[in-house]
């Protein structure tokens, strides 16, 4: 991974109740790189992204260090409070209020985070919604989120997490449940907002044919430890660690590897 890394994780280890969850996780991801965190249900991904968020709570045990654009972090911190970072999350629907217009809730929100008015934030959050594959982001705006599908949910999520125009955005689990259709609009979506002179991006998933099609590199684990990290291409064409290579192959034969039982979400 090339240049001065935006998001260096060293040695990461989370324990709950005296039992360990992560082990000597390292993770690093490079200005405008995008990076797939991979494993199966249970390996220990999704908590390793709760780490990198500040999100974790005080009854995880938490080792190793932090750095974002070159200063160090505590791993407990306000959501929100990250510098640089945005988040996307698997459960658009819990995202949004579905009782509430869209333009009612998208617009303050993009007024506070850019410093503008309300018709500056209308106008970015339309410009944002078309980036994100929206034809007529005025009629999005005037939904409630329960008329939209789950893609397009999404989408609406991902485009109000870039109105911070963060330095690196954390992506857990975005395409899952979705459908095919569904799930290539949210893969484009992310293509356009990240990558080289944008946002870098970790994308977590259970999935190496999405993560292949997006991520310039991949770091693999199993168990709450990482077992292979590199390029994509290579860690695809040889594969050295053996899950790694069920991975590929799973992917190959279009099937889901099973769960490695990790006792911690995934």
């Amino acid at each position: 991974m090339r240049g001065v890394a935006h998001l260096d994780v060293v040695d990461l280890g989370v324990s709950a109740a005296g039992r360990p969850l992560l082990h000597g996780v390292d993770l690093r991801v490079a200005p405008g790189q995008r990076v797939a965190l991979l494993g199966a249900s249970g390996s220990g991904k999704s908590l390793t992204a709760m780490a990198v968020l500040g999100l974790l709570g005080p009854q995880f045990g938490v080792q190793g260090s932090l750095r974002v654009a070159g200063r160090d972090l505590p791993w407990r911190q306000a959501p929100g409070r990250r510098p640089g970072m945005a988040a996307v999350f698997q459960d658009s629907q819990a995202a949004l209020n579905p009782v509430v217009r869209l333009d009612r809730q998208l617009l303050p929100a993009v007024a506070r985070r850019r410093g503008v008015g309300s018709a500056a934030a209308a106008r970015v959050i339309a410009d944002l919604l078309r980036e994100v594959g929206f034809e007529d982001p005025e009629r999005i705006l005037r939904a409630h989120p329960s008329q939209l599908s789950g893609g397009q949910r999404q989408r609406v999520c991902l485009a109000l997490a870039m109105a911070a125009s963060p330095d690196l955005l954390v992506a857990d689990e975005p395409t899952t449940a979705l459908d095919m259709i569904s799930q290539r609009q949210v893969v484009e979506a992310l293509r356009r907002c990240t990558g080289q002179d944008r946002s870098a991006l970790l994308f977590i998933t259970h999935d190496l044919a999405v993560a292949a099609d997006l991520c310039d590199d991949v770091v693999v684990m199993e168990r709450g430890r990482v077992v292979e990290a590199g390029p994509m291409e290579q860690v695809v064409r040889s594969p050295q660690a053996a899950f790694t290579a069920a991975l590929v192959e799973a992917a190959r034969a279009g099937l889901r590897p099973a769960a490695a039982p990790l006792g911690a979400a995934s």
